[in-house]
């Protein structure tokens, strides 16, 4: 009876190893895997995460916050291909400014999860010096945010692009 219990427990660990054993990448590294900690050892020539029976908390990434970056356009508006960009991403809303254009707003949520949110943008104030009505995705990659607004004007098509950094 007891070598059927420690072999369940061999293939219970077996079973939480095959999911963790992927993402060991240097001896000593610890995991946080399902809730529990896992600990990546040298197990012949291979890294080996052994569970350690300790609990962890998984740290799931905020787009709350201000970002900050510098936007390209194309094709190039009159204001030129490149200016910076603050936006602000609340829990139930979100709000936009482009400095050097004169120009911001209100960014109405579309969808949102953990990691990415799309918004619809309304121009409130330079209305008359950047394009209104444009849709704003967000996704949060490795602590930056990846930007992306598409729009247009008079029928031409406009795409942007940027990366945003927490302030």
């Amino acid at each position: 009876m007891v070598r059927f219990g420690v072999a369940i427990a061999a293939l219970s660990m077996f079973a939480a190893f095959g999911e963790a054993s992927a993402r060991c990448a240097r001896e000593g590294e610890e995991l946080c895997q399902g809730g529990q900690t896992y600990r990546c050892e040298k197990t012949g020539s291979e890294l080996t995460p052994i569970f350690q029976n300790l609990p962890c908390a998984v740290n799931v990434p905020t787009l709350s916050g201000t970002w900050v970056g510098s936007g390209h356009q194309s094709p190039a508006g009159d204001a030129g291909a490149d200016w910076p960009i603050a936006m602000t991403i609340n829990d139930g809303d979100a709000s936009i400014d482009y400095p050097s254009l004169g120009c911001g707003g209100s960014l109405s949520q579309t969808s949102r999860d953990d990691t990415s949110a799309e918004y619809h943008e309304s121009i409130t104030y330079g209305q008359d010096k950047c394009i209104d009505g444009g849709n704003i995705t967000v996704r949060f990659f490795k602590g930056n945010l990846s930007w992306t607004w598409v729009g247009q004007a008079d029928g031409q098509p406009y795409n942007a692009v940027a990366v945003l950094t927490r302030k």
